[in-house]
């Protein structure tokens, strides 16, 4: 080799070294960028499930606190009216007595699991009742395995179920959902399948179509950094797979 064929060589050797630093450094850069967008998505993430729960928490708190007293206190004033009409009477206290029961009921549904300290599994059996009670959808619960969770896993689950069986109510046109839940290595595992009209999400999405329930399933889940699998065989009904690590905290 010459020295010319040297010099040509070595300027090549240079600018595909300056070549491979600028191209090393533009990833590194992008990489270092999406972790950085990641990261505050995830903050976004927690701030808004946090204020969902404070907000939720407080309504609650008002309603067992302000509003429920307030007409349990006009039930008895009622008590000490003096009528001919007893029949009346007794129908507002009927018609109060379901005001007091509904409000409780809700703030017992909108109050975090921490503040009743009981196992999601508990609640949901709770909730599934009220819901068979009033014939708006069978629902089959199955636990398989008393699964250990933190109280904020506690919560987030119960809430993730929530949604699955109000947006089956709502949407799916079905008379039966199945729940299970298990234990799969190191995750909760959660399964649901109902008879109703299934979906395709890529095309919810595509569609912009995505309800406020069905983004609360998928932020709660991220928020757990849990995932969620489902059936694109819309024949089958709607089945979610949730998968959630039992020993990573949410916020990691």
């Amino acid at each position: 080799m010459g020295p010319q064929e040297r010099k040509i060589f070595i300027t090549f050797a240079y600018v595909i070294v300056f070549v491979a630093v600028v191209i090393s450094y533009f990833l590194i850069y992008t990489f270092f960028q999406q972790r950085k967008y990641l990261k505050l998505e995830k903050e976004k993430l927690n701030a808004e499930i946090n204020a969902s729960e404070q907000e939720r928490n407080l309504i609650a708190t008002e309603l067992h606190n302000d509003i429920g007293p307030l007409l349990a206190s006009l039930k008895m004033r009622l008590d000490l009216i003096e009528t001919t009409n007893a029949a009346d009477i007794e129908s507002c206290k009927d018609a109060l007595d379901k005001c007091v029961g509904q409000i409780r009921g809700m703030a017992k549904t909108l109050a975090p699991l921490s503040i009743f300290e009981i196992p999601f599994q508990e609640a949901l059996v709770q909730y599934i009742a009220e819901i068979n009670a009033n014939q708006a959808l069978n629902i089959q619960f199955t636990e398989l395995i008393r699964v250990s969770v933190t109280s904020e896993q506690n919560n987030q689950v119960y809430r993730i179920l929530q949604e699955i069986i109000l947006n089956t109510i709502k949407h799916a046109n079905a008379s039966l959902l199945l729940i299970e839940i298990a234990q799969e290595e190191n995750n909760l595992l959660v399964r649901s399948s109902d008879n109703g009209i299934g979906y395709v999400m890529s095309e919810i999405r595509a569609k912009n179509k995505l309800g406020l329930g069905l983004r609360a399933i998928h932020s709660r889940i991220d928020y757990l950094n849990g995932t969620l699998s489902m059936s694109d065989d819309i024949n089958k009904g709607t089945r979610y797979v949730i998968r959630i690590p039992l020993t990573t905290s949410p916020n990691a």
